[in-house]
């Protein structure tokens, strides 16, 4: 284990010496400068364009290429290394908060409710509505590996560098099996299919003017793009899809939340809301959920699983909330056969 953590540790060191040799070298951003390398090393050479990176920056990073072991790691620690780079390289370039990757503490939370829950097949699609560089998407996919899971994966974003730093990691990952596409969510109109639908919500306003048919926008001001984008989840998801949304934890109180709880009971079946824990968030305004909802039988069937996740420290406190949740689930699915 040990080794592993020191050849993690490593390769992350190397990435971002060599991340920021590229950026000085090319005068470009440092998360650029992460893509390119992550492309570099996916095609095992080094991309020269317009004379850069310079013979002395190419050399050194052909060396990283020929000593990054990438392909004899497990997918977790390699996931893991990436996201270490991904994390140094978006705060060094003061990255904006929303496009924070989703910590894995929170995507392994949210695969587990996902897994006992969505009742995946091997062939099935999960889809990721905000992928942004991937993190949860690749979290959720190596817990269903890890469960002898093979599902199809779709990524969507609005921000061409994220999903082009999404892209690099995948071809590391998956060897390029996800299917990406750049386009703004709420404006979507071709809405390909899952049967397990996540996200890790961006927050606050939307800056456009959505379409009429949104039940959950803001007449009067601008609206929430979360509250826009949990109605439109629903859309993603197949007839017996589930979907699997972090939200801010305070999402059901206040004025604005009045419209999106008259969607949710009016259009889906909300299953679980769930806070992550407390210590997740350094700022307790900034604490989120997992939202879960399920667009078969809109209306109550059993009741909503709530609750807060106990510290992840307090190991016999987790295991009994855990053990909650799996009683939850086989009740659910009782009641649910009908």
């Amino acid at each position: 284990m040990a080794m592993t953590q020191d050849k993690i540790a490593q390769y992350f060191d190397d990435l971002t010496t060599n991340s920021q040799a590229l950026a000085k070298d090319a005068d470009i951003s440092l998360t650029d400068a992460l893509i390119e390398l992550l492309e570099d090393v996916a095609n095992g050479q080094v991309a020269i364009e317009d004379d850069k990176p310079t013979p002395a920056v190419a050399e050194q990073i052909e060396k990283f290429i020929a000593a990054f072991d990438w392909r004899s790691m497990s997918p977790a620690d390699l996931r893991k290394t990436l996201q270490l780079a991904i994390l140094k390289v978006t705060r060094d370039d003061h990255t904006q908060a929303n496009f924070q990757i989703t910590p894995d503490g929170i995507g392994y939370l949210l695969a587990d409710f996902l897994l006992q829950t969505a009742d995946l097949k091997s062939g099935d699609t999960i889809l990721d509505m905000t992928v942004g560089a991937g993190n949860l998407l690749q979290t959720v996919n190596d817990v269903l590996k890890m469960n002898d899971l093979d599902v199809k994966r779709i990524g969507i974003d609005n921000d061409e560098t994220q999903l082009a730093l999404a892209t690099a990691v995948d071809q590391l990952l998956t060897k390029g099996t996800t299917t990406f596409y750049e386009s703004d969510v709420v404006a979507l109109t071709e809405i390909p299919k899952a049967k397990a639908v996540i996200a890790d919500l961006p927050v606050g306003y939307y800056p456009l003017e959505p379409a009429e048919s949104y039940q959950t926008r803001n007449h009067d001001d601008k609206s929430f793009v979360h509250h826009l984008l949990i109605e439109k989840s629903l859309e993603f998801a197949t007839d017996d899809g589930w979907v699997y949304l972090i939200v801010p934890a305070n999402v059901m109180m206040g004025d604005q939340a009045k419209d999106l709880l008259k969607f949710l009971t009016q259009k889906a079946q909300l299953k679980a809301f769930l806070q992550l824990p407390a210590a997740f968030f350094k700022d307790p305004r900034a604490a989120k959920a997992i939202l879960v909802l399920r667009k078969h039988g809109v209306g109550s069937h059993g009741e909503v699983l709530m609750g807060q996740y106990p510290p992840l420290k307090d190991i016999e406190a987790l295991q009994k909330f855990l053990q909650d949740i799996k009683a939850w689930v086989k009740l659910d699915k009782e009641q649910n056969k009908a």
